[in-house]
């Protein structure tokens, strides 16, 4: 058996097919192409196994960026693996990881990924560690709908960030136009703006239904801390929905009076502590299941 990286122009289709075989039928050439190829943090590295002419076990390693002030911290996070059914048990999961890491070593500062509860214990048997601050959803009744200033809905390429406050406390991700269109070029995704005393805040969000009822799925806020809830509740007034969820974070400042914790989200991180900073923080949109 032999390991080899990604050739994108010939591997593709058969990547593709062995994730659709094990995993979920939601894989495309489309969305491989989108995710790995066009990602504005750069071209993901696979390694691939193989036996003989067989494409058997593949593993995609992901670029990300955080960012703090003019401190950027470049990330790796090893997504889309898929060992052939006929080859499991044989250690393939754990040799592209690692060998993987090793070839991209120097290009990134730390790892960090979101195993399923099933491939949770692998990770910690190699030596990660489970982030777990503020790593949890809440659902939330807006009973306030009166809105707190205006709110116009936006076309997915239609946002400006020129008026917008990007600055933080904590390292998130890299936040630019480019990103935020390949983030969120789905339909699926919804854009708004909310404007009060000329202090402007986007909201990215989708709208599904959480136990047949409506709710605003909050995605990332982008603006003023102070102004989260009022841009939330007027945006939820103006779609007229009264449910809302999101995940529990320092960067969201969404203290509703009535809520309930949900399900939590896990995170594992590997890398140099000196490299990985106490104020990393997360959103929903940077660990929503697509990526």
């Amino acid at each position: 058996m032999n390991l080899s990286p990604i050739n994108y122009s010939n591997n593709v289709p058969e990547i593709v097919a062995l994730l659709r075989t094990s995993l979920s039928d939601n894989h495309t050439t489309e969305n491989f192409i989108w995710k790995h190829y066009n990602n504005p943090f750069g071209k993901s590295y696979g390694l691939l196994a193989w036996d003989k002419q067989k494409i058997v076990g593949a593993r995609m390693f992901m670029f990300w960026e955080f960012r703090q002030a003019n401190i950027i911290l470049r990330a790796i996070r090893p997504v889309d693996t898929i060992t052939h059914p006929e080859y499991r048990g044989k250690g393939i999961f754990k040799k592209l990881t690692l060998q993987g890491l090793e070839d991209c070593k120097g290009e990134y500062d730390f790892v960090f990924n979101t195993p399923n509860t099933n491939s949770f214990p692998g990770y910690i048997k190699m030596g990660w560690n489970k982030y777990d601050r503020y790593l949890f959803f809440k659902i939330a009744l807006t009973i306030n709908l009166k809105r707190k200033g205006s709110i116009k809905l936006l076309g997915q390429k239609e946002f400006e960030l020129q008026n917008i406050d990007l600055s933080s406390p904590y390292f998130r991700t890299n936040f630019s136009s480019n990103y935020l269109r390949w983030r969120y070029l789905d339909e699926v995704y919804k854009v708004a703006k909310f404007e009060k005393d000329s202090i402007q805040l986007l909201l990215f969000y989708k709208l599904e239904k959480v136990k047949g009822v409506k709710a605003l799925i909050i995605q990332d806020i982008l603006g003023d801390y102070q102004m989260h809830k009022s841009a939330v509740t007027s945006l939820a007034a103006y779609i007229n929905v009264y449910i809302v969820f999101y995940l529990n974070t320092p960067l969201l400042n969404l203290n509703f009076y009535i809520s309930k914790r949900r399900q939590n989200s896990i995170v594992v991180i590997k890398g140099d502590k000196e490299k990985i900073p106490a104020s990393l923080s997360f959103s929903a949109g940077d660990l929503e299941g697509r990526l």
